[in-house]
């Protein structure tokens, strides 16, 4: 370490500056809230760059700063509760997941994508909606105020299949961060 910063400082600071700019993504979409879903999922990103280039505890550090300042600085935004509640871990356990077979992999990510929406909507209930509002208008209010039951059930199916397309958006932006990028990142490891 003589002379130089140590590779800690470099990870703790890498993952400073991550968590800072995740969190203006977040802000970013809490302004436009057709960007909520949006930013929250490429706020992720940088916990996949956490967990390829700086490891352990990090990632986690990173995911729990981000979520925690996002929903105490817009507590009324979906934009840091989808982060807090979902997004910000699932790079995470995307890694553990993958190592599992297939089916048993996207069986347990799919477990995971619908208690979150299950879990979002109950604390919409709880925190946010009047008395006398049902779950089915937190559902509603947590897919952007439709109406009805049967859209909401149309658009928590096709919540699944957008998130089928993430997660196989967000494998090959992996790959292609490993082969072709990850070569100009070694200086956090040294």
């Amino acid at each position: 370490m003589r002379g130089g910063v140590s590779t800690n400082v470099k990870k703790l600071t890498v993952g400073a500056l991550l968590s800072a700019m995740s969190v203006a993504l977040i802000s970013f979409g809490a302004l436009l809230e057709t960007l909520d879903l949006s930013m929250a999922a490429i706020a992720s990103f940088a916990c996949v760059f956490a967990v390829i280039e700086l490891k352990g505890m990090y990632p986690w550090l990173m995911y729990a700063v981000t979520g925690i300042i996002s929903v105490l600085l817009m507590p009324q935004s979906m934009a840091g509760w989808f982060y807090l509640l979902f997004f910000g871990y699932y790079p995470m356990l995307k890694e553990k997941f993958e190592r599992l077979k297939k089916p048993v992999a996207w069986v347990l990510k799919l477990i995971l994508l619908n208690a979150a929406i299950l879990i979002c909507a109950v604390i919409v209930y709880f925190f946010f909606m009047g008395s006398g509002e049902g779950l089915l208008e937190a559902f509603e209010y947590v897919f952007g105020n439709v109406g009805g039951v049967a859209v909401v059930a149309v658009l928590y199916l096709l919540v699944n299949v957008v998130f089928v397309v993430y997660d196989i958006a967000l494998t090959r932006l992996i790959s292609f961060y490993i082969f072709k990028l990850s070569k100009r990142f070694k200086f956090l490891n040294r």
